[in-house]
């Protein structure tokens, strides 16, 4: 299956999006290291916390009575069954008694519009939902109607556009030592702490159903020290097992789900139930089995088998099969300090697409805490056997040789980018890769400029290389801070214009003379302009620059040496560099 299409499939089982939305919404993304965007800013994340309580018990054929949920970074689509879903939301609209107390939620607004009605919330309207009904179902006459029913008890709705705003409340005195706080002070809402878990559930609302079909959920929130715990009601039907580990590879997925952390000793599991929680506490999913005795439905075969290969995407393991991993680690360089992250992406893409295991490590002494030891995350989707991860480590506060040593065991390539180093160049060097990749651009001088004065006139004229000259010319002047000619370098992987796909006869002449100085070329990779997105063989490419890419990242595994190489001549030459 195609990295478009799968991607497409993973999201929809997460979301229920229609096919040529999540498509289209896909390909509009920057890249698809988050194939969910998260909310944008703590009101909308806070708006969605209110619509998951809300929405919680609703019942219907789809998760709490929601056909579809549409995730924007800046906003949100929900599509229900039915309007009678829209009543819970309505109790969230503020309004004020004849007592002049104030109900509903502060500085939420709802208006109706072409698609439904826009709820938004905060003072900036930060927060947007737009919730949809179903055809020929006009939501806008559900909510004139709640406020004609408002109005008809004496109150006063406060949720229309030209409602204006509280005044900012003023900014509390720090009290005295000794002085106790006000008793009527106003206590803290509960959704303004940590709402992030709430909207990453609600955009996910569909995973449920994904993992067993024929499933109800409901999701219920208590309070949980000044924010809120969630709880997952699972009621599987026969023939399905209590306890699914699919459910805990799900949640802590990063790519597609919510990246959440399994608690230690949080799963217990009976005949009964099965109870699973998850960062601290704050989520627990509690699965038993319904009253309806009726056979599950499966799956289509499809949505069955793109489901299966995504919770197979497993974090990699140390000494699978009792074979091991092949545990090769390639630094790539770049002269000016800077660290080549983009060209490691590719190359970790194209080989997780071939089926390894990569990670691109970041190595780096500026971690405001440090780092005692690395971690690693996925970086993408392949949909097959390989996979991509990113890491960090610390050369300065952790253990840089264990966490390699560790990530040997786990990984087929390690790619190495150590920042931090342009002020001493020698610091760059790490004696734990085999193999050190220097990463820069092209193209090579085919021409120079010389100025003369004759009889009192400015002459000046081009002169064109033979391709020794411009080798010569363009070593001295991309890899001035490189000492290539007293330590060895494993060769260049060279960044080309976008639209290039390949050298021609004078660059391969080039090329040639670049190995006879110890500097072989194994590679090309396109760098795009600025500004643009730098997407890899895991993200959405034109077919032609995909291809490109895989063969040279083909071309450079072929180059590399051996893994766990004897790292003691390298040693030995960065030594006498050092001593000269």
């Amino acid at each position: 299956m195609l990295i478009e299409q799968y991607v497409v499939d993973v999201r929809r089982q997460f979301t229920g999006e229609s096919l040529m939305g999540a498509r289209d919404r896909l390909s509009d993304l920057r890249d698809w290291s988050k194939l969910l965007p998260a909310a944008k800013n703590s009101d909308q994340a806070r708006l969605e916390s209110y619509l998951l309580q809300a929405l919680g018990g609703g019942r219907g054929r789809h998760p709490l009575g929601i056909n579809e949920v549409v995730p924007y970074a800046d906003h949100l689509v929900l599509r229900l069954e039915s309007k009678e879903l829209l009543t819970p939301l309505l109790h969230l609209l503020p309004h004020r008694d004849r007592r002049r107390s104030r109900h509903g939620v502060v500085d939420l607004r709802a208006s109706t519009g072409s698609r439904g009605i826009e709820l938004v919330l905060g003072r900036t309207g930060g927060g947007r939902v737009v919730v949809v009904g179903p055809q020929d179902c006009h939501l806008a006459a559900t909510l004139e109607a709640h406020r004609q029913e408002v109005e008809g008890r004496g109150h006063v709705p406060l949720w229309t556009k030209d409602t204006p705003h509280d005044p900012m409340p003023r900014p509390m005195r720090r009290s005295r030592p000794g002085q106790t706080t006000s008793k009527t002070a106003k206590p803290v809402d509960p959704h303004t702490v940590q709402p992030r878990l709430a909207s990453a559930l609600l955009r996910r609302l569909h995973l449920w159903n994904s993992l067993a079909a024929g499933s109800t959920v409901t999701l219920t929130a208590e309070p949980h020290e000044s924010g809120l715990a969630w709880t997952v009601q699972r009621c599987l039907p026969s023939g399905h097992r209590m306890h699914d580990d699919n459910v805990t590879r799900a949640l802590t997925e990063s790519v597609a789900g919510p990246g959440l952390i399994a608690d230690a000793g949080g799963h217990r599991c009976n005949q009964q139930q099965c109870v699973q929680t998850f960062d601290s506490a704050r989520l627990t999913v509690h699965t038993v089995h319904g009253t309806d005795n009726r056979p599950a439905r499966r799956p289509g075969r499809a949505r069955a088998h793109v489901l299966s290969t995504f919770l197979k995407e497993r974090r990699p393991e140390a000494d699978i099969d009792g074979a091991g991993r092949k545990g090769h680690v390639l630094q790539l360089i770049d002269p000016w300090g800077d660290g080549p992250t983009d060209a490691a992406e590719q190359l970790a893409a194209v080989w997780a697409q071939q089926g390894l295991y990569t990670l691109v490590l970041r190595v780096d002494g500026r971690y405001p805490h440090g780092l005692a030891t690395a971690s690693w995350d996925r970086a993408r989707l392949t949909g097959g056997s390989g996979a991509m991860f990113e890491g960090m480590a610390d050369f300065v506060h952790g253990d840089l040789k264990a966490d390699i040593a560790r990530a040997r065991t786990e990984f087929d390539h390690i790619i190495m980018v150590k920042h931090q180093w342009s002020d001493f160049p020698l610091l760059g060097f790490s004696p734990l890769a085999d193999d050190h990749l220097i990463v820069t651009g092209s193209p090579f001088p085919r021409t120079t400029k010389s100025t003369t004065v004759r009889a009192g006139e400015l002459q000046r004229r081009t002169i064109p290389l033979t391709p020794a000259e411009s080798a010569m010319a363009w070593l001295h002047s991309r890899l001035a801070r490189v000492p290539f000619a007293d330590v060895p370098m494993t060769g260049l992987l060279l960044q080309c214009p976008d639209e290039e796909r390949g050298p021609d006869a004078f660059d391969s002449m080039v090329d040639t003379e670049l190995a006879r100085h110890g500097l072989p070329v194994l590679g090309r990779l396109p760098q795009p302009p600025r500004r643009s997105p730098h997407r890899t063989v895991l993200d959405h490419l034109p077919a032609e620059q995909r291809a490109f890419v895989i063969k040279q990242g083909t071309q450079v595994r072929r180059g590399l040496g051996p893994a766990r190489a004897d790292a003691t001549v390298f040693l030995t030459a960065l030594r006498e560099y050092a001593e000269f």
